[in-house]
């Protein structure tokens, strides 16, 4: 397992520099597309070469300067990429938890000990939930809120529609979050499990006189770990895709909300501001810092995941840690 953590290790920096390169080559190339769009210029120039601009950034940042936000903004890339990883890795801690607490519990509860099985509920309140993109649930939760408010008159909700706060601002940004992650770790949980306990050694533990309390938890549970913690590893990885639009959504001024910004162009009725974008719209350092940022979320969580599961199982280890890879 050392060799696979030092290979990966040794790995995660190389990859952290083709995406960093990668998201800046996409501003890069982007703005230059934009432009030839613009009904307001004419533009006869060829695409802008991509490695100088690069190499030129890279330079400067290596001597402490990684730029600034662009409209006058005082705060530098890095210090904007370290306020909104706050934001989004406390939203992402609370979720990620509840969401593994929450979705394990579910997986256990639906699982039959005799025969062997999962419950028929659990089939369908999966598919309908890993079904529905998490901006889709965030949509209906807010035209449903706002239909109550114009509906009932005097109606008032226990927590706010948009907004940033550690309190209940959480509400609506984690319920959202958590349904499709929650829902993936029960799925895995309650059909592993329910294999497990359809093998031939637990009919022979049960003709010995062991109670299905033990066999399932001194026994089969121990079994079915290393798939379980891919499952979370997936979860997570799926957490981290649905923060992008949640908190666009929801406005909390995280990662997910700041490369949306940068890669999404708002529709606006000024065609100025329109040609223009938001300030960090296709803005190459920020693009390529957040990319950079989520990459490494990506790599870290997928290498903790299958270094676990070597531990765990030596025998599941190697192939499910291939696969996860």
């Amino acid at each position: 397992m050392l060799a696979f953590v030092l290979r990966r290790l040794f790995t995660i920096p190389l990859v952290l520099v083709l995406v960093h390169f990668a998201g800046f080559g996409y501003a890069v190339a982007g703005r230059w597309f934009q432009l030839t769009q613009d009904p307001f210029r004419v533009l006869t120039q060829d695409p802008p070469p991509v490695w100088p601009q690069y190499a030129a950034y890279v330079q400067a940042g290596l001597g402490g300067d990684w730029g600034r936000l662009p409209g006058g903004n005082i705060e530098t890339v890095p210090q904007a990429l370290a306020r909104t990883a706050v934001a989004s890795l406390g939203l992402v801690a609370l979720a990620f938890t509840l969401a593994v607490v929450l979705g394990l519990l579910l997986g256990l509860l639906s699982v039959r000990a005799h025969p062997a099985g999962v419950a028929p509920w659990l089939i369908p309140l999966s598919a309908v939930s890993l079904s529905l993109p998490s901006f889709y649930i965030g949509a209906l939760l807010l035209t449903a809120s706002i239909y109550y408010l114009f509906s009932v008159p005097g109606a008032k909700l226990p927590f706010p529609l948009r907004g940033y706060g550690w309190d209940i601002h959480l509400v609506l940004p984690i319920i959202v979050l958590i349904v499709r992650p929650l829902m993936q770790i029960a799925q895995v949980t309650a059909t592993v499990l329910a294999d497990e306990l359809g093998k031939q050694y637990v009919v022979a533990g049960r003709s010995l006189g062991h109670s299905w309390r033990r066999i399932r938890w001194k026994t089969a549970l121990k079994n079915v770990v290393a798939p379980v913690v891919l499952a979370v590893s997936g979860a997570f990885r799926l957490l981290l895709v649905e923060l992008i639009l949640v908190e666009w959504l929801f406005g909390w001024p995280g990662l997910g909300q700041l490369l949306a910004q940068s890669l999404f162009r708002p529709q606006t009725a000024s065609m100025a501001v329109a040609s223009a974008g938001p300030p960090v719209y296709l803005y190459a350092p920020v693009l390529a810092g957040l990319l950079a940022v989520f990459a490494l979320l990506f790599l870290l969580g997928d290498t903790l995941a299958s270094a676990l599961v070597r531990l765990i199982d030596p025998r599941l280890g190697p192939r499910s840690g291939e696969s996860a890879a």
